[in-house]
């Protein structure tokens, strides 16, 4: 008797286990589908137009899936590009506002992320575009900590190396950049990347075209 109720208390137990265990029910793949999608057309976007069109659909895709960080993420992210890329200075402002709004709401819903921490520290460090003799001081510091935070949360994660090598690479030698300050970070950020593997196939996996670009500049090539 005391077995049969020791076997009968350990299924139950197995049970509970097996009932906790998060499941991807069809809703969940229904969501992974459109996400997939629309990262296809994120990496090659290259326009504003598109940008936009693609931020807008990742809003409405967060707004609807409220439980999911990565439409936030990847909305703040078109817009980091186009504050980056944007000739207008006046521009950058508007569009960072905009991504650390995003990044707000990401934040809520994925603690302790390295994707989301580098993200924001490229759009601080895209700030001081705007007057980087004024800006330097204000924003240089506080993306550094949100970058050193993205290492130490993963420090396989090639993106924070990425990024800090860039600033690096587009900072006078006098204030601490040039190629020289770049190029031992863009080594680690391409040593991540050849073995960085995503957590799934929506998880962040952008940037393996900036390093190798940055790559070959700081060497010459």
């Amino acid at each position: 008797m005391k077995k049969t109720i020791s076997i009968m208390v350990a299924s139950l137990f197995m049970l509970g286990c097996i009932s906790a265990q998060p499941a991807t029910t069809a809703h969940d793949k229904k969501y992974i589908a459109v996400m997939e999608t629309t990262l296809q057309q994120l990496d090659t976007a290259s326009v504003p137009s598109t940008y936009i069109m693609l931020a807008n659909t990742f809003e409405r895709i967060g707004n609807t899936e409220k439980k999911y960080w990565q439409p936030w993420y990847y909305a703040a992210l078109c817009h980091a590009f186009m504050a980056m890329n944007n000739p207008d200075k006046n521009m950058i402002d508007p569009f960072t506002a905009k991504a650390d709004e995003y990044l707000v709401k990401a934040s809520v819903l994925s603690h302790e992320n390295s994707e989301i921490s580098a993200l924001k520290g490229m759009i601080t460090n895209t700030k001081i575009l705007v007057d980087p003799i004024s800006r330097w001081q204000t924003y240089s510091a506080e993306a550094t900590a949100f970058l050193n935070t993205a290492k130490s949360l993963d420090p396989s994660n090639p993106r924070p190396y990425l990024i800090e090598a860039r600033t690096k690479l587009f900072t006078p030698v006098t204030m601490g950049g040039g190629l020289d300050a770049a190029r031992p970070l863009i080594e680690i950020a391409l040593r991540n990347f050849a073995v960085f593997i995503p957590g799934n196939s929506i998880a962040p996996k952008w940037g393996l075209a900036q390093t190798n670009a940055i790559y070959a500049k700081v060497n010459g090539q």
